[in-house]
């Protein structure tokens, strides 16, 4: 087994957290089943980062296929702040931009927005964003980003860091709709494009800040933060695939524009990284 993580990090890495995180929340949900009206309890989303943390298995593959001296080089990275504040902008706000902007088109398209509680969900988003964050980067973009480049270009990377996520993503967004039932599954769907999106501009952070955790933890804190904060009350699954639809096709835009613009992009995926 740690051969094989050595010599297959990214698929050992997807393999076993995709697998584990799928079982183990099916374990759960079947134990503490998710009330059809009320939605999924503390302890759904508490046990997730405790048991299925992407971090913690991060940390477990960087010893097992780098050493001690993988695992230190990891944490290291926290500490890269030394970046210019530009970096620390795009970090913090692009993300709460997109999905404020894709929230402003679902009003136009006749959301009601009235229903929108910024304050209120921002104090409930804050110590909830901080915990994803910290609980998933440093496998995400620590560990499994940094693997994929030294096989892959840029683009290819991004993309397979990408569909991992979403995948290990997808039994916490079933939390969210499962609600509507048999009606969930094209939000479902929808919802598996974002990560891949959100991965393209993290790539993009990433490159030009030295492989920076903290930054990559502040951009991780404001994408669940702002999904949180502009969360619209919603009453049908029309209503929810049609507001995921439009914020999908905005991260989408975005991270198009990234990769067209960004000669670090470019470059770094028109290269194969040696084997």
């Amino acid at each position: 087994m740690k051969e094989f993580i050595r010599r297959k990090p990214v698929l050992s890495f997807a393999l076993v957290v995709v697998l584990w995180t799928w079982i183990f929340m099916a374990l759960v949900i079947a134990l503490v089943p998710i009330d059809p009206v009320d939605g999924p309890q503390f302890v759904h989303v508490a046990l997730v980062f405790l048991v299925a943390s992407p971090t913690v298995f991060g940390l477990l593959f960087a010893r097992i296929s780098d050493g001690r001296h993988g695992v230190r080089l990891l944490l290291a990275r926290a500490l890269r702040w030394r970046v210019g504040p530009q970096w620390y902008a795009a970090s913090l706000l692009l993300i709460p931009a997109i999905i404020g902007v894709a929230t402003l088109v679902r009003g136009l398209v006749g959301a009601d927005l009235a229903g929108l509680d910024l304050l209120g969900n921002l104090l409930f988003a804050i110590p909830v964003s901080l915990l994803a964050a910290v609980m998933e980067e440093f496998g995400w973009r620590g560990f499994l980003l940094p693997k994929a480049l030294e096989k892959h270009g840029t683009l290819k990377a991004a993309l397979l860091v990408g569909g991992i996520w979403a995948l290990w993503h997808a039994p916490i967004n079933y939390l969210g709709v499962s609600r509507y039932g048999a009606q969930a599954v094209p939000i479902l769907l929808v919802l598996l494009v974002l990560p891949i999106a959100e991965t393209m501009i993290l790539a993009w952070i990433f490159l030009n800040t030295k492989q920076s955790m903290l930054l990559m933890v502040l951009a991780h804190f404001s994408i669940t933060c702002g999904h949180i904060l502009f969360t619209l009350p919603t009453l049908t699954a029309g209503a929810q695939l049609e507001g995921d639809l439009i914020t999908a096709g905005a991260f989408v835009a975005a991270a198009i524009v990234v990769v067209a613009t960004s000669q670090t992009m470019r470059q770094a995926s028109a290269k194969k990284e040696p084997t």
